[in-house]
This record gives structure tokens, sequence and C-alpha cells, in this order.
């Protein structure tokens, strides 16, 4: 069973939109993460409950997975033969340290949350497909997980629950998400988004024409997330930083929707600027931003957490390929309407 998510670029409101301050973000169709459900052993009738002792061996918990954290059930069919893995992961081979247990625990917390019974034996294949740092991976990984699990079982993936097992998935990864990256990697439109209400598909917008540089980050995103939070509590006046990236999110999307691209800009860099203020704006980040605005950026801006992680650029017809050239070959370019 084979199943994908896309990923996401916030074009105004991250890190404010954990604070109740509203985002803007949208899909990215072409770069997707995949998700490959297989049975070691060939054909395998699914089962939907397991009708044994719940203190036999057929419950188990695998290794690298929370001791509180969700059981994960396989029927007695295939077990006896000692070669064959319970569970087996496969990921890029560029894929960080520490990737193969925070898969395994996603699996069993969407499986969880989804109600249904991880038919183990399984093998389980990610690909992230170009996704880095600032580009929704987690928020694409809880939802093609979801998408799969829910196909293997012959159900549709309905959009309510996929956004709610992601939304666990997101848990797992994120301390207290704001929920804008799996809502766009699930609904896969652009998204006004604000923390606690539902989510507001944006319609009828201008095409916009943006370049990304893919980055890893030299931080996880719970750690920088973490640190602007104590970096708020410290400094008390930073919050009308996040108030005011909150205005000029507002203002940023007015101007998109009335095709005033130079308000976009003022707004991105304006943003740029309170990022910086709230201090998840590194050195290389500095570097790439200037490279982007010499080369005829309308504006250029740290998306997701920061810190080293991906780059975005608003451009138009007569800058794009400068930009473009200016990032190097790794850039992409992206249309969004």
């Amino acid at each position: 069973m084979v199943a994908t998510a896309c990923g996401k670029v916030i074009l105004l409101g991250e890190h404010s939109v954990v604070y109740g301050e509203p985002a803007m973000a949208v899909p990215l169709h072409d770069l997707r993460l995949s998700v490959v459900l297989a049975s070691p052993r060939g054909a395998w009738a699914p089962v939907t409950a397991w009708q044994g002792d719940a203190d036999e061996e057929a419950t188990m918990r695998l290794p690298a997975i929370d001791p509180d954290g969700p059981t994960l059930h396989h029927a007695d069919q295939g077990l006896e033969d000692a070669s064959v893995k319970p569970l087996t992961i496969d990921l890029d081979d560029d894929a960080p340290e520490g990737a193969e247990a925070s898969v395994i625990r996603a699996l069993g917390t969407a499986a969880q949350h989804l109600g249904l019974v991880l038919p183990l034996p399984l093998r389980v294949a990610v690909r992230t497909g170009g996704l880095t740092s600032g580009m929704g991976t987690s928020a694409a990984l809880g939802v093609a997980l979801s998408r799969a699990l829910m196909a293997w079982y012959g159900e549709e993936p309905d959009p309510q629950r996929v956004l709610g097992a992601a939304a666990a998935v997101e848990g797992l990864f994120h301390d207290d998400p704001s929920g804008i990256d799996h809502t766009v990697s699930s609904l896969e439109r652009p998204v006004w988004f604000e923390k606690g209400r539902p989510p507001a598909p944006l319609e009828g917008l201008p095409g916009l024409e943006l370049v990304l540089l893919p980055r890893r980050s030299a931080l996880g995103t719970a750690e920088v997330v973490g640190g602007v939070r104590d970096r708020l509590i410290a400094d008390p006046s930073l919050v009308r930083v996040v108030a005011e990236m909150g205005r000029w999110t507002r203002e940023g999307r007015d101007a998109w929707l009335s095709g005033d691209r130079a308000g976009l800009a003022e707004a991105m860099t304006a943003q740029q600027r309170s990022l910086d203020r709230l201090g998840v704006v590194n050195d290389d980040d500095h570097r790439g931003v200037e490279q982007a605005l010499d080369a005829g950026a309308l504006a250029a801006k740290v998306t997701g957490a920061g810190w080293g992680g991906t780059l975005l650029a608003l451009v138009d017809e007569a800058t794009i390929d400068a930009v473009l050239q200016a990032w190097g070959p790794s850039a992409l370019r992206l249309r969004v309407e």
C-alpha cells in the first residue's frame, strides 16, 4: 500500500502562530513524502482485533517506543518463523540519527489514534521526496502514514480522521504544535490558519512566483520553538514583536488577495526582521537572505523554524532566474495560486 503527502511552506506567521496569531501557508504539491506498507510474507489477511490474552506475547512493545506510549498488536500468522521481523523500517540513506525510532513511534501513534491494529509483520518504507527543515516533513509523515493505514484496511482516507491522527503524530515531534503544518499537508490547499479555529482555505489568489532554498536546520524544531518561548518569558517586551507579526500577516494576506505584490513583499520583509528579533535567524540565514535580495528578490526570509533551515524568496519573472542562480543548484522554483 502506497500513500503520499505534500510538504508546506509558511509565507507569513511562523512562530507567532504558536501564540494565537494568524499564519498563511501553501502546499508543496511537487514535493511529496511517500510511505509504502508491505507484508514481508506476501499476501496478508489484516485483523481488526486481537482476540487473545493481552498479556500474551502477541501483545508487544517495540524497542525505542515510550513505555507509556501506544501498544502495537500483531496476529500470530507468520510470526512462528523467527527469521521474519515484526517490523522493518527502510529510510532514505541520509536520514538523520534516530529517524527509525521516530517512524516507529509515529506509526504506532497514527494507528492508535485511528483505532486500527498494526498488521504485523510489516515492512515500512519512507522517502521524504526532497522535504527538509521548514517544509513540514513530520506533518507529511503523519498524513501519509494515516492515509496508508486506512487504505490498508480498505477505508477511505477521511480528511478529519487523517487530520486527527496527523496531529497526534505532530505532537511527538514538536512541543505544542500550532497545527498549521499537518492542516496544509492534509488539505493540500493554501490555508489561513489561527490556532484553535477552523482553517480557512484561501481562494481566488493571484499567482505568485517563489524560490525555495531547501536546507537542514542546525537545531530541531522543538528546540528552536522552546528557545523562543524561553526568550519571551525572559523578555516580555518581545510579546509586542509577536503581535506585530500577526499584523503583518494580515496585511500580507490582504495584499496578496488584492494582487499587491509589493505589499506582500513588505510584509515578508517585516516578518524577517521580527524573526531575527525572536532569535531564530542565524548567520547562514542572513547570508542566504542577502544573496537573494542582491539578486533582485522582492523579499526573502526564513520559513519554518529557522536557524539554518529552508529559505523562501518572493520573485517575479524578471528576477527569478537570477535568484535561482544566486542560491545554486539546490534552489527550487515554486508557482503558487
